[in-house]
C-alpha cells in the first residue's frame, strides 16, 4: 500500500515527465542562444572576444559565488552548532520551535541548497563587472603620464585600478551585511536570539553574542576600507564651482575620511573584544562613536568650512583647484591640442578672394541632409521595399576635381516587403538586400530644383564607380530615424533573391549571394538551433533551405558592431563610402571614462543634442574606426588613436580584435572624417575651457556658447514635425550642428575637409570665434580655433539669418 501523503509509483510518471520537459525546454533555450552567438562570433572572426568575455564572466561568477556560499554556509553551520540545548519557551517562542522541529529533518540538504542558490545569484551579479575586471587585470604598466597633484597618482589608477577596488570593497561590505542578516534570522529560528525572553540577559546567548560581534567587526573593517578608498573620490567631487577636489575637500573632507577610517577600525576592535568579554557596552560605544564622528567630522565640519571659510573668499580659496580642473579637463577632452589664434576680420570679400578659393566656392553646401533625403525618397526610391535612411557628407575626386557629395544608401525596408505570395519566403528568402547608392553634389541643383546626381538609378550609374552595389548590412532605420527590427535572411536557398526590380515579375533579375558573410545552416542541428532561438519553425521545416544555404543575422550595424565591442561608445552616425568599387560603412567609436581626476564631466545627451545617450563622461577619445563591408559584413576595428591608454588596455584584453591604422588602405584613410559627436562634445567644453587663467575662469567673463540653430523653424521638415518656436515659446531650438566643408583655413596653402562650428559670447548674439577639425589624412584631427578681436563685433548666425530673411527677393524666392 502507498503511504499516506505519497502518490503510487504508477501515478508519479506524469510529474517526472513534466519536470523533464521543462528541464529540456530550459536547457535547449540556453544552448540555442549560446550556439547561435558562438557561430556568429566565428563568422566575424572574433571568437577570442566571445570566449574571453565568457571566461571572465565564469571566473568572476564562480569565485564570488563560491566565496559567498562558503561564508554563508559556514555561518549557518555555526548557528546550528551553538544552538542552546535548553530553551525557555514563551508562547511566541513555542511557535518558532514548532516550525524549527518541522523543518529540521530537511535542513541537511535544504541549507546547502539554499546557499548554492544564493551563491549563484551573487555570482551572476558579480559577472556583470567583467569590463571593470578586464581593465584592472590588463592595465599593468599603462600610464597616462600626468599624475594629479593631490595624491600624485597617474590617472590610470583612477580609471583602471580604483573602480575594481571599489567594487570588491562594496561587494565584501554588502556580502557581510547580507550574511549577518541571514545569520540573525537563523539564530532567532534556533533559539539563540529570544526577543520575548523576560530578562534582558537572556535575549541573546553568550555564544551568539560572540558570533555576531565577529561579523559586525568584519563589517566595520570593510567600512574602514571604504572610507580609505573614499579619499580618491574627492578628485571627482562636485562640491566646488568645478569638478575635482576643492578647498573644503582637501582641508576638511579629506581629514574627516582619515578620522572616519580610524573610527571604523576602533569600532571593529571593540566588536572583536566583545566576542571575548561579552559586554553590551562595547558594541554600543562603537556604534555611537562612529555615528558621532560621521556627523561631526564627516558632515558638520566640512559644511562649516565651506560656509564660513570658503564662500567669503571663494576665488582665492579655489584658485589652485580651478587651475587643476582646467588642466585636467583640457587634457581629458583633447583641448590642450587646440591651436587658438587671433583672427583679424575683413569686412568684405573681394573678387581676388573668390578667385583664390575655387574649390571652396564650388563645394559650398546648399542642401540640408533631411531635405535632400526627402528628394531621394521621391526621386530614387523606385520600389516601396527600398528606403533612404540617412544622408552622409563625404568627399570624392570626380573628374579630377575635389567634390563634396551627399551620399545615401538604398537599403531594404522590411515593412515595405510584399506580404502576398508567401510572406515568410518574401521576407527571409527573396527580398534579402538593398541595392545601390545615390549621391548628389552639395552646391548645385537641376533646372527644376532637383538634386544634381552623380550616382543614381538601378543599376547604379555615375561616379564614383561601384562594382558591388548590393547592401546586405546597413543602418536599417525607419523614416523617423528609429532602428528597424531587422529580420534574418537566408541566401543560396531554393527561392531566387530579387535583385534588379522591373515592372513585371518575369523581367526581374535575380541574384545568388557569393559573399563571405553568413553562417552555414545546412545540417539539421544548426537549423534546429536557429529555429528555436528565433522562434521560427519554418527554419526547420522549409524545403527551400539546402545544404549550402547560409543564414545572415545581426545585419544592422548597431547590433553587429556593438555586440562585438560593448565596451566602446559609438557615434550616432555611421556613414557609407565607396572604397575600391565596394560599399563600406565607417563608424567612429570612442573610449570614455567618468573617472579622470580633476576633469569636468559633460552629459553626452546634452552635448550631442540627444544623439548619444551614455550618461556623463569626463574623458573621451576617438580611438577606433570600425569599417563594415555592406556586402559581406566583414568588420575591421582600426585603432585610430594608439596613444590612448584605454584602447591599449583593450588591445591587451583582445589582441586579435584590433587592427593598426597602418593596415588601412590609403583610399580608406582618405574617407575617414573627424567625428561629429566628438566635435560637439569638445566644442561644448571648449566654450568654457578656452580660458586658462583661473581668475578669469571663476568670473566667467569670457565664457562662450554654441549658438542655437536660427534656421530650425524655417526648415520645412522641422516645421512639419512640431510647432515653430514663434508659436511655441516654451520650445527651444537645438544648438547649431557642426558641418563638414571643403575650405582653406587662414594661412593654409590648400583646401581641406574641415568640420566647423561657431561660438558666440554667453548671452549675446555676436560671433566671437569658430573652431575647425581637420579630416584630411595629412594633419588629421588637428583642431584650430580662430578668435575675433573684442573691439570688432562680428554678426552671429541669428543676426545673419535675420538679415537674409529681411531681403525681399530672398523672402519671395523662399515662399
Amino acid at each position: 500500500m502507498a503511504q499516506a501523503g505519497y502518490l503510487p509509483r504508477q501515478r508519479r510518471w506524469p510529474f517526472f515527465l513534466a519536470g523533464g520537459l521543462v528541464l529540456i525546454f530550459i536547457l535547449f533555450t540556453i544552448s540555442s542562444g549560446f550556439v547561435v552567438n558562438l557561430l556568429w562570433f566565428r563568422e566575424v572572426h572574433l571568437s577570442q572576444v566571445f570566449w574571453g568575455v565568457l571566461k571572465t564572466k565564469l571566473l568572476l561568477g564562480v569565485v564570488f559565488g563560491i566565496v559567498f556560499f562558503a561564508g554563508l554556509f559556514a555561518n549557518l553551520w555555526i548557528v546550528r552548532k551553538i544552538t542552546p540545548e535548553t530553551r525557555v519557551l514563551t508562547p511566541d517562542q513555542e511557535v518558532i520551535e514548532n516550525i524549527r522541529q518541522l523543518a529540521d529533518p530537511y535542513l541537511r540538504w535544504l541549507i546547502p541548497a539554499g546557499c548554492v542558490f544564493l551563491g549563484i545569484i551573487v555570482g551572476l551579479a558579480a559577472s556583470k563587472e567583467w569590463q571593470t575586471f578586464l581593465l584592472w587585470r590588463n592595465s599593468g604598466g599603462v600610464s597616462f603620464g600626468n599624475p594629479e597633484s593631490l595624491f600624485h597618482k597617474d590617472p590610470s589608477f583612477y580609471i583602471f585600478t580604483l573602480p575594481w577596488w571599489k567594487f570588491v570593497q562594496g561587494w565584501v561590505f554588502s556580502t557581510l551585511v547580507g550574511i549577518t542578516f541571514l545569520t540573525i534570522i537563523g539564530h532567532v529560528l534556533w533559539g539563540g536570539i529570544r526577543p520575548q525572553a523576560p530578562r534582558f540577559a537572556d535575549k541573546v546567548s553568550p555564544q551568539v553574542r560572540a558570533h555576531l560581534s565577529v561579523l559586525l567587526g568584519l563589517i566595520m573593517v570593510a567600512k574602514a576600507v571604504g572610507y580609505w578608498l573614499g579619499r580618491f573620490n574627492l578628485l571627482g567631487s562636485p562640491r566646488g564651482i568645478v569638478q575635482g577636489a576643492s578647498y573644503t575637500d582637501v582641508h576638511a573632507q579629506l581629514p574627516a575620511l582619515y578620522v572616519l577610517a580610524i573610527a571604523a577600525l576602533i569600532s571593529a576592535v571593540l566588536f572583536f573584544l566583545n566576542a571575548r568579554v561579552k559586554l553590551w557596552s562595547l558594541p554600543v560605544i562603537s556604534v555611537v562613536l562612529l555615528v558621532a564622528v560621521s556627523v561631526v567630522v564627516g558632515t558638520a565640519i566640512p559644511a562649516f568650512v565651506q560656509q564660513f571659510s570658503v564662500k567669503p573668499q571663494e576665488s582665492q580659496r579655489e584658485q589652485p583647484y580651478i587651475k587643476d580642473n582646467i588642466a585636467g579637463t583640457r587634457v581629458a577632452f583633447g583641448l590642450d591640442k587646440v591651436h587658438l589664434t587671433d583672427q583679424q576680420v575683413q569686412p568684405l570679400v573681394t573678387a581676388a578672394d573668390l578667385e583664390a578659393n575655387p574649390d571652396t566656392l564650388s563645394n559650398i553646401r546648399l542642401w540640408r541632409p533631411k531635405v535632400l533625403e526627402q528628394d531621394f525618397q521621391s526621386l530614387q526610391r523606385i520600389r516601396q521595399y527600398y528606403e533612404f535612411n540617412d544622408v552622409d557628407v563625404d568627399r570624392y575626386t570626380i573628374n579630377g576635381q575635389k567634390r563634396v557629395l551627399m551620399v545615401s544608401a538604398r537599403e531594404l525596408s522590411s515593412p515595405g516587403i510584399p506580404k502576398t505570395g508567401g510572406a515568410w519566403q518574401n521576407q527571409h528568402l527573396a527580398y534579402t538586400h538593398g541595392i545601390g547608392v545615390v549621391a548628389a553634389q552639395v552646391n548645385s541643383s537641376s533646372a527644376d530644383g532637383s538634386p544634381l546626381f552623380t550616382l543614381k538609378d538601378i543599376p547604379t550609374s555615375g561616379a564614383p564607380t561601384i562594382d558591388q552595389p548590393r547592401i546586405y548590412y546597413g543602418e536599417f532605420r525607419d523614416a523617423g530615424g528609429h532602428q528597424q527590427s531587422v529580420p534574418f535572411v537566408i541566401t543560396n536557398s531554393g527561392t531566387p533573391e530579387v535583385d534588379v526590380p522591373s515592372d513585371t515579375a518575369a523581367q526581374e533579375s535575380t541574384f545568388a549571394y557569393d559573399g563571405r558573410g553568413g553562417i552555414p545552416i545546412g545540417n539539421i542541428f544548426q537549423r534546429a538551433m536557429f529555429a528555436w532561438n528565433y522562434k521560427d519553425v519554418n527554419l526547420l521545416i522549409s524545403g527551400q533551405i539546402h545544404s549550402d544555404s547560409k543564414i545572415l543575422i545581426n545585419r544592422d550595424l548597431q547590433t553587429r558592431v556593438q555586440t562585438a565591442a560593448p565596451f566602446l561608445t559609438f557615434d550616432k552616425d555611421p556613414y557609407l563610402t565607396v572604397i575600391g568599387g565596394r560599399l563600406q560603412w565607417i563608424w567612429d567609436a570612442y573610449t570614455t571614462s567618468s573617472q579622470y581626476p580633476y576633469s569636468q564631466s559633460v552629459d553626452l545627451r546634452d552635448a550631442t543634442a540627444g544623439q548619444i545617450t551614455g550618461g556623463s563622461v569626463n574623458y573621451i577619445r576617438n580611438s577606433v574606426k570600425v569599417v563594415v563591408d555592406a556586402y559581406d559584413g566583414t568588420m575591421h576595428y582600426y585603432v585610430s588613436d594608439p596613444s590612448d591608454p584605454i584602447i591599449q588596455v583593450w588591445e591587451r584584453a583582445f589582441p586579435d580584435m584590433f587592427t593598426p591604422m597602418a593596415d588601412a588602405s590609403t583610399e580608406l584613410q582618405s574617407h575617414f572624417r573627424y567625428p561629429e559627436n566628438l566635435f560637439q562634445i569638445q566644442a561644448t567644453q571648449f566654450a568654457r575651457y578656452h580660458v586658462t587663467d583661473p581668475t578669469t575662469f571663476f568670473r566667467g567673463t569670457d565664457a562662450w556658447q554654441i549658438p542655437s540653430d536660427p534656421t530650425y523653424c524655417a526648415d520645412p521638415v522641422n516645421a512639419a514635425q512640431r510647432p515653430c518656436l514663434a508659436t511655441n515659446p516654451v520650445g527651444e531650438a537645438p544648438k547649431i550642428a557642426p558641418y563638414y566643408q571643403l575650405l582653406k583655413l587662414p594661412g593654409a596653402a590648400t583646401e581641406q575637409f574641415q568640420l566647423i562650428t561657431p561660438f558666440t559670447p554667453a548671452g549675446r548674439p555676436n560671433m566671437v570665434a569658430w573652431m575647425a577639425a581637420n579630416s584630411d589624412p595629412i594633419d588629421y584631427g588637428a583642431l584650430t580655433a580662430f578668435q575675433f578681436p573684442s573691439d570688432h563685433p562680428v554678426d552671429g548666425p541669428s543676426t545673419v539669418f535675420a538679415q537674409i530673411n529681411a531681403d525681399p527677393a530672398f523672402s519671395q524666392d523662399r515662399t
